[in-house]
């Protein structure tokens, strides 16, 4: 039986050889035939399972480059976020900061102007309660004060009359006191009285005797007894007791008055 030889097992020659003698192999048993959907599982089977690693070889330096180039870059990224967030932090706390400080000093500055005006009004308002109240203390002094000066004078008044009832020539001092204060060359002198008075005048002092000056006595009823004017050509004394007991109750209440003098 002959065998054909395909082209691909052609050779420049070939050998003959005597052919065995021996029984030939039995022949292979048939594949046994497989169903269509096990031989589709299988093959799903194999596609599922994970491909078999092939032992890698060493990273060459662009890979390493690569590497290290993708690593930079996801730690930029990585760090520029956690920058960004640090600086935003801290960014609003300094902010709070500084706007707290401002809010705080303006606040601060005007809650003292308010306290300042605040102030200034109950001042005014203290004042206007002071002045109100002081207003009739001032005329509660002023009525007690002329009040006072009426009783003084009262007073005093009824002491020169109780001491014209006891000693009568107290008028005998009164003008030679007034007669005194007239310049020394005065001429003409008029003493003017109380009727009474120049009554006892003329008794006590002898008018008209040479180591005496010469006066000339006028009576006025509406001089009051304990008093006197004294005139000249030139000059005037008031020696009334109107003119005196003014002079004594202006001393005592304050008022330094000097009796007017002619």
């Amino acid at each position: 039986m002959s065998k054909v030889i395909s082209g691909d097992h052609l050779t420049a020659y070939q050998r003959w050889e005597l052919p065995s003698v021996e029984p030939p192999p039995p022949a292979p048993e048939p594949a046994p035939v497989t169903n269509i959907n096990s031989a589709r599982s299988e093959n799903v089977r194999e596609a599922s399972r994970p491909p078999t690693k092939s032992p890698s070889a060493p990273p060459t330096l662009d890979d390493i480059e690569a590497i290290q180039r993708e690593a930079h870059e996801e730690g930029f990224a990585a760090g520029y976020q956690e920058g960004r967030r640090e600086g935003r932090d801290q960014g609003y706390k300094k902010g709070q900061q500084e706007g707290h400080a401002e809010g705080y000093q303006r606040g601060y500055a005007e809650a003292l102007a308010a306290g300042r005006d605040e102030t200034t009004l109950r001042v005014q308002k203290l004042d206007q309660i002071l002045s109100a109240m002081h207003r009739p203390l001032e005329h509660l002094d002023k009525t007690v004060e002329d009040e006072l000066a009426s009783l003084a004078v009262e007073i005093a008044r009824q002491l020169v009359r109780r001491e014209l009832r006891v000693s009568p020539g107290e008028i005998v001092a009164v003008v030679r006191e007034a007669v005194s204060l007239l310049p020394v060359a005065s001429v003409g002198v008029q003493v003017r009285l109380h009727p009474d008075d120049a009554h006892l005048i003329r008794e006590v002092l002898s008018l008209g005797r040479e180591d005496e000056p010469v006066w000339r006595i006028l009576e006025d009823q509406a001089i009051t007894r304990g008093g006197c004017m004294v005139n000249t050509d030139l000059s005037r004394i008031d020696a009334t007791v109107e003119k005196r007991l003014g002079a004594v109750i202006a001393t005592v209440l304050g008022d330094e008055r000097e009796p007017a003098h002619g």
